[in-house]
């Protein structure tokens, strides 16, 4: 029962990514230059040149998978290998970029800055932080390294981003392991790891995004080990990692669900009726940093509470809007979310109301124009899975479009020939990532276990979540981390076909 009840999510995410490989073949979403607003755009890609591409570098890891086999290295030297070139890339990023702090981050920044002074202005009506008071979280973190490490210190968080990168890295290997149990599967995971540039360029990026997957991740990974071993220790860093991963980003609820709903199948497989409070506590732990962060703030700002901002609907209504000239994208941030609290005079209640009516607009547009309704979930779709570079070229292009001290070789990676080489290996990257990953997901549902549908839930949530929520391609990048561990058993599978026709057709040669 177990097992079907996956199947719910294991066979759409499968068709899912199938889908996602043609589109990754077909057209490629990609980002101006000098923008002042994020909006995607689209072009034909090159299917032919790139198909030739797969083929000749399906042969390239043929030979490079048998002398592999044929080495008696250890996966956990790969691992090694694989850390130590995401810290170089990564720190090679963040000294040639010189990024700064930009838009949402600038803001939060400064602060931490106002709220070291004795400052609290920030929590007046009408600011950014009183409508999107889940930031307090970053702005705590920003605190924290600026008292260690003095004020606007980016570099300080920069390194804390490739510290992230580095057990982002470690951990995929350590899943790998804990859901194959297969060296030569865990030696591919570390080679694929390898050529997560958009990750290694995320090391830049003064926001919450990498340090949350890390955390994130941290939490599956436990996870995992608890579904292998029914060990409780396990569940207890769990609701600890969730804890202080929701505090710096709070999308990683979406993680969180994946966790209960796994849970909940563990207890009706297992019978075991105890593990209904287990979920829980974790999830009472994991919501306890961000109290914690704002009974702090309260205390230290001398007010009674932390205003709860924006209605959650806002974000739902903001997903449902059309794309206009002057907006950002189907589904894409657009100033709905703020601009409906402040026309409704703050009010939460008064907000939801007029959230409720914009999002009964769209479904009504929707049942009224089907064909235009299908046109809006494909764009909004392409928009975010379909950006190979997930948005890491505009970050680091608008982080560092102001700084000073910059090399000369950056404005090359930024704006010139290395932006298109960067642009053309994270395509075809993302190309194989994605072929590799339908491999797996059939490997996936063709050899069941409980623990590896987990890991691919966490994939379905975000494609779920962000189909209903604000688009972003940025966001997308901590679910196409976890294909990883997919997209290597799928590769393995794939070379041992090839493999297979090599030997059949030698075999034929030798008969004939």
């Amino acid at each position: 029962m177990t097992r079907k009840l996956t199947y719910l999510y294991l066979v759409p995410i499968c068709f899912v990514l199938m889908l996602t490989s043609i589109f990754s073949l077909l057209k490629t979403t990609y980002f101006e230059l000098y923008m002042v607003n994020e909006v995607p755009s689209y072009k034909n890609d090159h299917p032919v040149l790139l198909m030739m591409l797969l083929v000749f570098g399906g042969i390239i890891l043929y030979w490079i998978n048998q002398y592999i086999s044929h080495r008696r290295i250890g996966g956990k030297y790969f691992c090694y290998i694989s850390c130590a070139w995401a810290a170089g890339l990564s720190l090679f990023f963040v000294l040639l970029f010189r990024c700064g702090a930009v838009c949402d981050s600038e803001f939060l920044s400064n602060s931490a800055i106002e709220f070291m002074k004795g400052n609290y202005e920030a929590f007046e009506e009408g600011t950014y932080l009183q409508g999107f008071p889940f930031q307090l979280g970053m702005i705590a973190l920003l605190e924290l390294i600026y008292r260690l490490f003095g004020i606007e210190n980016y570099i300080a968080f920069q390194v804390l981003n490739v510290i992230a990168i580095i057990w982002i890295i470690y951990l995929l290997n350590r899943i790998t392991w804990e859901l194959f149990e297969n060296e030569q599967v865990v030696k591919w995971e570390a080679l694929i790891s390898m050529g997560m540039l958009p990750l290694f360029m995320y090391a830049t990026f003064v926001y919450g995004d990498i340090i949350g997957i890390s955390l994130g991740m941290g939490a599956v990974y436990w996870t995992i080990r608890y579904l292998k071993t029914d060990q409780w220790r396990y569940l207890l860093l769990t609701g600890l990692l969730f804890m202080c991963a929701v505090v710096v980003k709070s999308n990683i609820n979406v993680l969180l669900i994946a966790f209960m709903i796994t849970m909940l199948l563990k207890m009706f497989q297992t019978k075991r009726w105890g593990i209904f409070i287990a979920i829980i506590g974790v999830v009472f732990l994991s919501q306890i940093g961000v109290q914690t962060v704002n009974m702090v703030y309260t205390s230290r700002a001398g007010i009674e509470k932390i205003d709860r901002g924006v209605p959650k609907l806002a974000w739902i209504a903001m997903s449902l809007q059309e794309a206009k000239e002057t907006d950002n994208g189907c589904g894409w941030y657009n100033g709905y979310n703020m601009n409906v609290y402040r026309e409704n005079g703050f009010d939460r209640q008064e907000t939801t109301e007029a959230c409720l009516e914009n999002i009964q607009e769209s479904l009504q547009r929707f049942v009224q124009y089907p064909k235009a309704a299908i046109y809006f979930f494909y764009k909004k779709f392409v928009s975010q899975w379909n950006d190979p570079t997930f948005q890491s070229l505009i970050v680091n292009e608008w982080s560092s479009r102001y700084t000073e001290n910059k090399f000369p070789l950056a404005d090359i990676f930024i704006y010139g020939m290395g932006r298109r080489i960067l642009s053309q290996m994270m395509n075809f990257y993302h190309l194989l990532v994605l072929t590799c990953s339908v491999a797996g997901s059939v490997y996936l549902i063709r050899n069941w276990r409980l623990e590896r549908a987990y890991l691919m839930l966490n994939v379905f949530g975000g494609f779920l979540f962000h189909m209903i929520w604000e688009a972003k391609g940025r966001y997308i990048l901590g679910y196409f981390i976890f294909l990883l561990p997919i997209a290597a058993v799928g590769l393995v599978q794939i070379l041992r076909c090839f493999e297979q026709m090599v030997i059949h057709r030698k075999g034929r040669r030798i008969d004939g």
